[in-house]
């Protein structure tokens, strides 16, 4: 039979299994009961798990299980490995359910992680390959601690055509937009003069939320915000001094302005700027921003 081919809305069907409802509200540690009989439970073939996989960020992988017996009407938290080349790696959304829609994002980060791709211009499209998945069972505590004696690993169930994409974690970018380099928008038909002409600073740490760099400012009345992507005016990713697009002017005291910051697209006005080097420190935790003239 020839193989179709599934790009996006993958909704891999397979026989679902019951799921005990189970009460999350204790307050010790649940003692497996006197008929625990858990040490293996199984994972569903998929029915296309012969078909070819096309990964993408909108997309979900179906899978199915029965629940281990644990002698005790419990919740049980289940995580998902990916694996490849008898490498696996854990993804980071659990479950508590025996059916469950996997991310195709988080499945594709797995894969990628594994070939040992760190940037992407390390990335190599690898096509399809086989790609295999088991589950981890445990029992937690209400401060999710994993219970000693009740983790359990699941069969393994392979998809023989699966394919990722460049999903590879690194540092975020935001864009410095403003008067001082005339008022590009923000799209990405602008990323490479933006880059070019160094209008950005990078997060300190992947997922830091803290950005942080040197950007030359020329001299003169100075106005200017930041966006996180670049989907254009309204593309709801502008961050600046307040909501309402509208300059706010500040001043430097001693070469420095502190102060805080929001999604919106308020700018910040120097007036008369002398020009040179800004340091710019933006941290969306804290929602504070801090602009050192160098």
């Amino acid at each position: 039979m020839k193989a179709k081919y599934f790009k996006s809305g993958l909704l891999f069907a397979a026989f679902a299994m019951l799921f005990t409802a189970c009460d999350s509200d204790r307050d010790d540690n649940p003692k497996l009961g006197p008929n625990h009989t858990a040490s293996t439970f199984v994972v569903n073939e998929s029915s296309l798990a012969d078909q070819y996989i096309q990964l993408s960020s909108d997309n979900t992988v179906n899978l199915t299980w029965s629940q281990p017996d644990y002698g005790i009407n419990t919740v049980v938290n289940y995580q998902i490995e990916v694996g490849l080349n008898n490498k696996w790696e854990q993804l980071e959304t659990s479950f508590t359910s025996c059916n469950v829609q996997i991310s195709g994002e988080e499945i594709a980060k797995a894969i990628c992680k594994i070939d040992g791709f760190a940037t992407e211009d390390d990335y190599v499209d690898m096509g399809f390959r086989q790609i295999d998945m088991r589950v981890i069972a445990n029992i937690q505590t209400t401060q999710s601690e994993i219970i000693p004696g009740t983790t359990i690993t699941s069969n393994v169930v392979s998809f023989k055509h699966m394919a990722a994409y460049c999903n590879i974690p690194s540092k975020a970018t935001l864009w410095v937009i403003g008067s001082c380099c005339g008022w590009p928008e923000p799209s990405p038909s602008k990323k490479d003069d933006l880059v070019a002409g160094g209008w950005f600073i990078m997060e300190t740490e992947i997922g830091s939320k803290i950005f942080e760099g040197d950007v030359e400012m020329p001299a003169g009345d100075l106005t200017f915000r930041f966006y996180a992507k670049l989907t254009g005016w309204d593309g709801g990713d502008s961050y600046g001094f307040k909501v309402e697009d509208e300059a706010t002017e500040i001043t430097l005291t001693n070469n420095v302005y502190a102060g805080n910051g929001m999604t919106g697209k308020g700018s910040w006005f120097i007036s008369g700027f002398p020009g040179g080097t800004m340091h710019l420190t933006v941290d969306m935790n804290k929602n504070t921003v801090k602009f050192e003239l160098k």
